[in-house]
């Protein structure tokens, strides 16, 4: 009768153990966008005429972010970082969004793939971007934060994503 007793206790105090686990949301680090933007132009070599966009301005920045990516502006982001080219010869560009569930992040990842797809198309970009934006544009996504990397330091500049995650 002891032995049983003592077994139920233990089964008993393993569920109560695996019960404390489950029902908390994992709470998901905060980065702040904007800083990490700022440190990718300084260590990082983009194109002369890489420029942060005002997504903000309601003329230029809101016409940019409809050519560029139009599916973004009906999304409610909580940061949002684009850094494009401003002239059509384009080799590289970067966007780092932060969206407010995972709904949205999910789209805004369909988003970054559509400007890649739009600038790997032959016909429409000059040779040399067809080719940075095929060899060297990566999506990658920690919960609700998604980025955008168009560069020769793709690689470099995705480990540095990630490790603000650690």
């Amino acid at each position: 009768m002891k032995k049983l007793t003592a077994l139920c206790m233990a089964a008993l105090l393993c569920l109560s153990a695996l019960s404390a686990c489950g029902g908390k949301p994992v709470e998901e680090k905060q980065v702040d966008l904007a800083a990490f933007a700022k440190t990718l132009t300084e260590n990082h070599e983009f194109s002369g005429f890489v420029e942060r966009l005002d997504v903000d301005d309601p003329e230029f920045g809101a016409v940019m972010l409809e050519n560029s990516y139009p599916a973004l502006k009906d999304l409610e982001l909580a940061q949002l970082e684009i850094y494009l080219s401003m002239v059509s010869f384009n080799t590289g560009e970067f966007a780092l969004a932060q969206a407010k569930s995972p709904e949205d992040a999910a789209k805004v990842k369909e988003a970054f793939e559509a400007r890649i797809a739009s600038m790997t198309e032959e016909g429409v970009n000059y040779p040399e971007t067809v080719e940075v934006w095929t060899k060297h544009a990566k999506v990658v996504d920690h919960g609700t934060y998604v980025m955008l990397v168009c560069s020769e330091e793709a690689d470099a500049i995705v480990s540095e994503f990630e490790a603000l995650f650690q």
